[in-house]
């Protein structure tokens, strides 16, 4: 009799035990479930838009590096976001490519959030039937602090973002001390380039490593182009062959993209004094096409070190 009393109390527990477990876990689920369906309203160009708090499968265009610092995995990105130089040691594999924003895709990937650009002018009209949709337009961001804080913001990851812009500022003041160190007072740079059949000149925006020069390492833009670019808050001009050199600074950092056809040895590019004195960098154009936060960084980087090894042979 005992023994059965026993059993019985043995019994009992374990179904005590059982229903303790299977309450946990339903609570948890709910949990869980509840957690994947709060929502936060983003303040963009086409008014608020209601977002989840902790979106699962992004699609992103234009922004994909930016998400992975601040430790967001997308589920699909374009094949230019995915073929990046400038991530390729941190990229997931996982990540698929949309190739040019293909809608097709794109659904299939199945997302709750998709962030883009505004590359094609109906992209939010397009996408925004598939998710919700956060449209941030070329250039709505002056640095890399500002884009890293605001998208940081925007998936609520604040304390990410200011821990990888920590990290950021105490490279780019090495690269910084790096130039200071071996630049003279008064020596001027300027970024030049030959993009498809045109001629351009660049300022500090987002092209041809345009930030990394100007705004990451503060080299000097020659007078020109601080007076008809960067004073105007203008990114690039297009200009012909001939008035271009008149914007050559000390040193210049020369980009050939797009297919841009360019003669080294025209007269006229020879007589210029950076060109005589060989102080003229060839930009690397995959390397620096993007403008992204991690390419920044790199960029200024890869000046830096053109400069200091220029200054170098020098001596």
């Amino acid at each position: 009799m005992l023994k059965n009393k026993s059993y019985f109390a043995i019994f009992l527990l374990l179904i005590s035990l059982f229903l303790v477990i299977a309450a946990c876990s339903n609570t948890n689920n709910e949990s869980n479930e509840s957690k994947d369906k709060e929502t936060r309203v983003v303040k963009t160009i086409h008014g608020d838009i209601e977002i989840p708090a902790n979106p699962k499968r992004i699609v992103v265009e234009s922004y994909l590096p930016t998400l992975l610092i601040l430790g967001e995995e997308p589920v699909g990105a374009t094949k230019v976001d995915v073929e990046n130089v400038h991530i390729q040691d941190i990229i997931n594999a996982g990540i698929e490519s949309t190739g040019e924003g293909s809608m097709e895709k794109i659904l299939e990937l199945q997302p709750d959030l998709i962030i883009s650009s505004d590359m094609d002018k109906g992209a939010f009209e397009k996408f925004s039937k598939i998710a919700p949709t956060i449209i941030i337009p070329y250039e709505s961001y002056s640095d890399v602090h500002e884009e890293v804080r605001a998208i940081g913001g925007m998936l609520g990851k604040d304390k990410e973002a200011e821990k990888w812009l920590a990290t950021f500022d105490e490279k780019i003041q090495q690269h910084r001390e790096k130039v200071q160190a071996v630049m003279e007072e008064g020596e001027t740079v300027s970024i030049l380039g030959s993009f498809a059949k045109d001629t351009y000149i660049y300022g500090d925006g987002i092209y041809k490593g345009g930030q990394a020069i100007y705004k990451q390492l503060q080299l000097t833009p020659s007078k020109r182009i601080k007076e008809e670019l960067i004073d105007k808050g203008e990114s690039y001009k297009q200009v012909s062959f001939e008035v271009m050199t008149e914007y050559a600074g000390d040193y210049i950092f020369f980009d050939q993209s797009n297919g841009g056809k360019f003669d080294r040895n025209d007269p006229v590019w020879e007589s210029v004094d950076a060109v005589k004195k060989g102080n003229v960098f060839y930009l690397d154009e995959k390397r620096f096409r993007a403008y992204d936060p991690i390419a920044v960084l790199a960029q200024a980087e890869e000046v830096a070190d053109m400069l200091v090894a220029k200054k170098n042979s020098e001596k």
